[in-house]
């Protein structure tokens, strides 16, 4: 079941990142590979590629590799990057809860914006990915609960059937 969440998360990721080619494709008035951001986007488009790229190096490398990056977006004071990173997939609910909440306080401007809307569905994608643990830890205490049921009665049954064959 995680193999699957987190196989989903990487096409819904690859995705995305499609998605985003695409909206930059048909906006023919606004420039690809504008430098700067315009007045009503807070992140341009060079933004969006660094950290597309980063969270790139970030998946491909080791966990040693994966630290030092942590620390570089940290010492960077780059909040979006850091959430990003701590939202790959592989990461704790903890660190997901963590990204979300990051990504849920910037005010990343309007959705017009190809980095506010990318921005929008990686906090989206992380608000649904939490619920599928919520659901899924909701699952497997009942089944937990179940099954110390049925530990319980099986307990039960050979109590009854040991007094039965002592009487």
């Amino acid at each position: 079941m995680i193999r699957q969440l987190l196989l989903g998360l990487s096409l819904s990721l690859l995705a995305g990142c499609q998605l985003i080619e695409r909206i930059g494709q048909t906006l023919p008035d606004v420039p690809r590979t504008a430098a700067m951001p315009t007045p009503a986007c807070t992140f341009d488009e060079q933004h969006l590629s660094e950290w597309l790229r980063f969270e790139h190096r970030y998946i491909s490398s080791t966990l040693e590799d994966k630290r030092k990056l942590l620390i570089d977006a940290e010492r960077r004071q780059q909040t979006i990057l850091h959430a990003l990173l701590i939202s790959t997939p592989g990461q704790s609910p903890e660190q997901l809860k963590r990204a979300h909440e990051l990504l849920i306080q910037l005010n990343t401007g309007p959705a017009s914006c190809s980095t506010s809307q990318y921005l929008y569905l990686r906090t989206r994608q992380l608000q649904l990915q939490l619920e599928q643990l919520e659901q899924l830890d909701t699952q497997t205490l009942k089944v937990d609960e179940l099954q110390r049921q049925v530990d319980a009665l099986t307990d039960l049954e050979r109590q009854i059937t040991r007094q039965r064959e002592e009487h």
